[in-house]
């Protein structure tokens, strides 16, 4: 991947892949290719072996998986087998197990999904964070990490080794801070780099541009965690006069999975880890690069819980095209958040919270927000919008009430008498677990 440092070859993402695949740079698609079947082989046949799920795994078809049309005879994985966990995903013994993470299921009270990792998995995170960070970051740059770190383990320690790899130095601003708080963090600490969410990034970018004091510069900004809106990609970019990166992954993937470059075209996958195919959200059918859909993921490297077509939930489109940066590894592109996450609007059509976040977030004025639909006839489109200081006003409230209302969806069941919006202007919003749309009854 050709960096805006320009950087050794060796020293990129492509060079890491390279070296993960035993492969001679520069790498060539091919024999990028050549090396997954191969991989792919071995895993599935691992799997197949080692994991009490995978081994008792019914409807397996007869014969080797060693090509990627044979990948699509396999059956789904899905979160839910990680839930239940009967019988168990894991391949190794408890005492070759370095950390178990649990994750809450989001919106429910059910029982958790535990993800189990090795040391050399625990490992290739951290290289991939080094490797992923370098494509914009130098030594000795201040970086500001707006993730929780406090935790061994979390993704902002992950992010604090990573770094210190790079001879950069972290800067961890408090998970608990506010956008005020945060925002006189960078002013004093004066970082090159910045990590965070992206909307917590936008809001600690918003407060600072509003709030008088003295302008905060960045060469670059990583937003992770959920999907980056364009609009919020552009006010940052605006505001801080920075490159603005976008990343993609989660836990089953390893927290890392792919990250943009500087052609801003996509976020390249960790192809030495990760096989991606893009199915049909309603039959599992594959479809071709390009088109949108579910990423769905296999791993390629020895794990504790080996995934094999493990269906994320997550909507992308596959790119397989030349970049623009000279990595030959593909790219996702066009994400467009979780499979289920839109919400039902009376009398017909849906609303997502990608949608809210694409309209409301081009106002200048919004940090922050949440929606709720409340249920009723009509049913009412609350939203809580977070502004900066001095952002409360009445033309603000009426700014986010028209972008809303041009939201087509929105503005069809309005005008049949079905929903109606409901606007408050606060200071700050709380969200339990990851931003979400919600529902309640009247």
């Amino acid at each position: 991947m050709a960096a805006t440092l320009d950087a050794p070859l060796d020293a990129t993402l492509d060079g890491w892949v390279a070296r993960r695949m035993g492969l001679a740079l520069p790498l060539s698609r091919p024999a990028v290719d050549a090396w997954q079947r191969a991989r792919l082989a071995e895993r599935v046949a691992e799997a197949r072996r080692t994991s009490p799920f995978y081994r008792t795994r019914p409807g397996w078809p007869d014969g080797p998986i060693d090509t990627f049309d044979d990948l699509a005879r396999l059956p789904f994985t899905r979160p839910a087998d990680l839930v239940r966990n009967d019988p168990p995903l894991v391949a190794l013994s408890q005492s070759a197990v370095a950390r178990v993470v649990t994750l809450q299921t989001s919106g429910t009270s059910g029982p958790p999904k535990r993800l189990h990792f090795s040391a050399d998995e625990l490992e290739a995170t951290l290289d991939f964070f080094h490797h992923g960070m370098g494509t914009f970051t130098r030594p000795g740059d201040r970086v500001a990490i707006l993730f929780p770190g406090e935790r061994p383990g979390s993704v902002g320690d992950a992010l604090v080794g990573a770094l210190g790899r790079l001879g950069a130095v972290s800067l961890l601003v408090p998970a608990d801070a506010t956008a005020a708080e945060a925002a006189e963090h960078l002013r004093l600490a004066r970082p090159a780099v910045v990590v965070g969410p992206p909307v917590r990034l936008l809001a600690v970018a918003r407060e600072q541009a509003a709030d008088g004091g003295v302008p905060i510069r960045l060469r670059a900004a990583l937003a992770s965690s959920e999907r980056l809106s364009p609009a919020v990609a552009r006010a940052l970019a605006s505001i801080w006069g920075c490159a603005v990166h976008d990343h993609w992954g989660m836990t089953e993937t390893g927290y890392g999975g792919a990250v943009d470059c500087a052609a801003h075209a996509g976020c390249h996958l960790r192809e030495a880890d990760l096989l991606v195919e893009i199915v049909d959200p309603a039959n599992g059918a594959r479809l071709p690069p390009g088109a949108c859909g579910e990423v769905v993921v296999t791993t390629l490297q020895p794990r504790a819980v080996p995934l094999l077509r493990y269906r994320t939930g997550d909507l992308a489109r596959l790119d397989d095209t030349p970049c623009a940066c000279g990595s030959v590894l593909r790219r996702l592109t066009g994400f467009a958040g979780r499979i289920g996450a839109a919400v039902p609007l009376p009398g017909g059509g849906e609303i997502s919270l990608e949608t809210l976040d694409d309209a409301l977030f081009a106002l200048p004025s919004v940090a922050d927000f949440s929606a709720t639909l409340v249920g009723g006839d009509p049913a009412v489109l609350e939203l809580l919008v977070a502004t900066p200081a001095g952002g409360r006003t009445a033309a603000t409230r009426a700014a986010v009430w028209a972008a809303a209302d041009e939201i087509p969806a929105v503005r069809a069941a309005a005008a049949r008498g079905r929903l109606g919006l409901r606007v408050a202007l606060v200071d700050a919003v709380r969200h339990d677990g990851k931003r979400r749309l919600l529902r309640r009854a009247a």
